[in-house]
């Protein structure tokens, strides 16, 4: 059975059709079920891969799915960001950062080009802020 599909309900015992719901505990998600739309009564639980019966719940699901894609690609399932090479050691020249920044509740302004400025511009003057 899917969502969508017309059947008869056994509990109200009207000619309907079945509605995903997804169950939560809190603020995780703990499964989907297939409600009657007209009484809500359950008529089947389903499994994290969408499939429904018992012979999905049997399967390892989304374990079983990680530890394939684990062993596909040689390593742990755990990502990490690559972080280019010397992109944490190089100075950030932004005019949110700069000693001559000048700024107010509505603009932003560079005291030593006696200009407005946004925060992320690069400013080949650039002095780096001390203290603060």
């Amino acid at each position: 059975m899917k969502p969508g599909d017309q059947f008869d309900c056994p509990h109200c015992g009207k000619d309907s059709f079945l509605k995903k719901e997804t169950l939560m505990n809190g603020w995780t998600r703990a499964g989907e079920v297939l409600k009657c739309a007209s009484c809500g009564a359950v008529i089947e639980r389903m499994d994290e891969t969408g499939s429904s019966g018992p012979e999905s719940e049997a399967s390892g699901g989304k374990a079983a799915g990680l530890d394939a894609l684990s062993a596909l690609l040689g390593g742990d399932t755990e990502s990490k960001a690559a972080v280019p090479e010397g992109f944490l050691k190089q100075e950030r020249r932004f005019c949110r950062d700069c000693a001559y920044r000048i700024a107010t509740a509505f603009r932003m302004r560079c005291g030593r080009h006696e200009k407005d400025v946004n925060p992320m511009d690069d400013c080949p003057d650039f002095t780096p802020r001390t203290g603060e």
